[in-house]
């Protein structure tokens, strides 16, 4: 956990930022919704834009310079429970190649049931399950950067009588697996020490990376090379992903 002087200032740091993202998002979602589209969703009000104090938490990078995680409460019990909980009781439903497979699997585990259905639950996950990460530099000062890792974007039908996961963590973790067990709807070929590894793994690479044309992305760190992309937003400067994996 962090501490209360850091959150009060990662609040004042992300208040502008955040609202404006939300209200992008909203206004997107309505957009969506009168169009038809395929990535139609609810409208939905802004909501809060700073988890709770005792879910964020921040790792080291170097002497002087340290990542912050400031997930909500979607995202971390997701990656911190229910993830975990849905593969060891359900692993017949990761692997399949169809996401809705994984969405069912989740919703079984989550106490959602006497809130709403499995498509609120989806919808849920969309709406609620992010989380934001930033750096504080060398000098002592929070880098403007802002990393928003969602968990998915979207579920879209596949050409395999499927769906897929269309942006965010549950599409790169498509290619991962714990315990030799699937995280997601594909084939999860390369192995992860937990679940945190990857979003933390994703994070400090693209809050590094300065060089705007590098994307893929792509680095070695050590024992695997990855290839990271990435989408900036042109409103807010916000970064998201689009997928990772192992090559």
């Amino acid at each position: 956990m962090i501490s209360k002087e850091e959150y009060l200032e990662i609040k004042d740091f992300l208040r502008h930022r955040v609202i404006e993202i939300n209200r992008l998002d909203n206004s997107d979602r309505k957009i969506q919704r009168e169009n038809e589209t395929k990535y139609s969703l609810p409208n939905q009000e802004s909501y809060g834009w700073m988890p709770a104090i005792p879910l964020c938490f921040s790792v080291k990078l170097t002497d002087k310079q340290q990542m912050y995680v400031i997930p909500y409460a979607a995202f971390y019990n997701l990656l911190d429970f229910y993830l975990r909980k849905a593969i060891l009781n359900y692993p017949h439903l990761f692997g399949t190649g169809n996401a809705k497979d994984v969405i069912t699997a989740l919703y079984k585990v989550s106490d959602y049931e006497p809130i709403g259905d499995i498509d609120a639950y989806q919808q849920f996950l969309i709406d609620k399950a992010y989380c934001y990460f930033l750096i504080r530099d060398n000098n002592g000062e929070l880098n403007p950067k802002i990393f928003r890792l969602d968990l998915f974007r979207h579920i879209l039908s596949n050409d395999k009588n499927g769906s897929d996961f269309d942006g965010g963590l549950m599409h790169a973790y498509r290619h991962f697996s714990w315990h030799g067990l699937k995280l997601s709807s594909g084939n999860g070929e390369t192995a992860l020490i937990n679940v945190w590894e990857l979003p933390l793994l994703l994070a400090k690479a693209i809050l590094l990376n300065n060089d705007l044309t590098n994307n893929p992305l792509q680095f070695n760190d050590g024992e695997r090379t990855w290839n990271i992309v990435y989408h900036i937003d042109p409103e807010t400067g916000v970064y998201y992903l689009t997928t990772a994996h192992v090559l």
